[in-house]
């Protein structure tokens, strides 16, 4: 059985990327391990299983591409879709910081391009696939998916998340 406290969480596979198996997997802003995972570890069904790296490699700073051995094609991998992929901790490079991963942002400055300011980060939810942000401003409570593909701009000097979040959503 494969020990998650030896595992830290990378994020979720969001869909594939291209017809050769690869896939675009969310990461935190900032996300940065020492060398390649021999291997990653996928929830699948509720049980952790470990998958062995063909390529993984960086497209954005929330998103990195990663193709896993004998899947070579989007029908392959489509069971992947959604899926909280995790990796070995001792790949993990840690700054400045004992913080890992999304916790690092509490209490963070949240903005939408077009709400404009939003309120604090207060907490983290991590226990469903789409982590959530808990937002407050004065009295008002928001939660706010910390999806990587929404964050626009990640400022570690002013401690400050910029979103494009969908229309509506910040207003929830």
């Amino acid at each position: 059985m494969i020990d998650l406290d030896g595992l830290v969480r990378l994020g979720t596979i969001l869909k594939s990327h291209g017809v050769n198996g690869e896939m675009a997997l969310s990461v935190p802003p900032g996300l940065d391990w020492s060398d390649d995972p021999d291997y990653l570890v996928c929830m699948m069904d509720g049980i952790p299983v470990p998958f062995y790296p063909d390529s993984i490699r960086g497209k954005s700073s929330t998103v990195v591409l990663v193709k896993f051995q004998d899947y070579d094609n989007v029908d392959d991998i489509s069971r992947f879709m959604g899926v909280t992929v995790y990796m070995p901790r001792e790949y993990l490079v840690e700054h400045d910081s004992d913080e890992l991963l999304w916790e690092r942002f509490l209490g963070w400055q949240v903005s939408d391009t077009a709400a404009g300011p939003l309120g604090v980060i207060k907490a983290v939810d991590e226990s469903t696939p789409n982590v959530l942000f808990l937002v407050v401003d004065g009295s008002r409570e928001r939660v706010i998916p910390a999806n990587p593909v929404w964050i626009t701009q990640v400022d570690k000097n002013e401690r400050t998340l910029r979103y494009n979040l969908p229309e509506g959503l910040a207003d929830l």
